[in-house]
């Protein structure tokens, strides 16, 4: 059953990875065996990957600013095209972290994979007015919000994951009681031309494309992530659960790496947006006036449970999610 359920995850993977045409890095998971020696300086090194852009970012940003170095990591980053393509890797051991979206962890985790939480990634703020990510439409289109999306094309970069539940929650707030947007997959950087020529009537955009859209004349008609909480936790990373039983030391170490990033960036934000042009190919002047997300030293429960539950109503799982079990604190 786990060769079973591992091989269905591959196959996700190269499907996800096949569609995304913006990006040009190394998507098989053939991360070979993860590293986990001492480097020459007495380092533990050890492989991660995460999503390329601003996931990516924030850890590079650490691992330069030497907030894991501080914790005895020797850290080599790898990029993806998003958690799915990295979790087969993990699973096989060719990583020794890997970050993801909370539904990809949770689909995973209740499918029998035998993986778990270690941290938290990208949140959105707990100001909706400076949320990294929003629904987009045309300068002339009559959807006014939300409510307005009702048998509407919607463009998202995944269909059956975070957009469903977030989008669902919006039009919901909006006062649809039984939402029926109909879902176009697509990569972001296609949103705003697919807008333009009228191939889909709205687009759930991220940093970035968000501010670059917005320059564009197109408008923001609702903030679907903060719509379905304040400060909601989307991203997370993830290790194989039986490292993060037998090597607690470097769950402990790798925790404190992010934590020490995560406060770093809310004391110092345009430092941060300073490195992006180098650290995630931002032109400066943009990097200079999006919003960034938030991240957090640790998980925020309330948004696992609040996202695991949504995913159960919607049919995106049939699990109850064990947050004690799939969590490590």
């Amino acid at each position: 059953m786990r060769r079973t359920i591992l091989a269905v995850l591959l196959a996700a993977a190269s499907l996800a990875a096949s569609a995304c045409t913006n990006y040009g890095g190394d998507l098989s998971g053939g991360a070979g065996p993860a590293a986990g020696r001492g480097s020459a300086d007495g380092l533990r090194q050890i492989k991660v990957m995460d999503t390329a852009g601003m996931p990516s970012a924030f850890l590079t940003y650490g691992v330069q600013r030497g907030y894991f170095r501080a914790e005895g990591l020797d850290v080599r980053m790898q990029t993806s095209a998003g958690g799915a393509a990295a979790i087969p890797a993990l699973v096989n051991g060719g990583l020794d972290v890997a970050g993801s979206n909370v539904v990809s962890a949770v689909i995973a985790m209740n499918r029998g994979l035998p993986v778990r939480m270690v941290g938290s990634g990208t949140s959105t703020s707990t100001d909706p007015e400076r949320d990294f990510s929003g629904l987009v439409v045309p300068a002339g289109s009559p959807i006014r919000s939300a409510a307005d999306l009702v048998g509407k094309k919607v463009a998202v970069n995944t269909l059956r994951n975070i957009n469903d539940i977030v989008i669902d929650a919006s039009m919901r707030k909006a006062g649809v009681a039984a939402p029926n947007a109909r879902y176009v997959e697509m990569g972001f950087p296609d949103m705003a031309p697919a807008l333009e020529r009228g191939d889909v009537d709205a687009a759930m955009l991220i940093e970035p494309f968000l501010t670059t859209a917005v320059g564009k004349g197109m408008r923001v008609v609702g903030r679907p992530y903060s719509d379905t909480r304040h400060g909601l936790q989307i991203g997370t990373f993830l290790m194989a659960a039986a490292k993060a039983r037998e090597q607690p030391e470097l769950v402990s170490a790798f925790q404190a790496g992010v934590r020490r990033t995560a406060e770093s960036i809310a004391r110092d934000p345009d430092a941060f947006r300073a490195a992006l042009p180098k650290i995630a190919g931002f032109a400066p002047a943009l990097a200079a006036k999006i919003n960034l997300p938030g991240w957090n030293g640790t998980t925020d429960r309330a948004s696992v449970e609040l996202i695991a539950s949504s995913m159960r109503r919607l049919g995106l799982t049939d699990e109850p999610f064990d947050y004690d079990k799939g969590v490590l604190k």
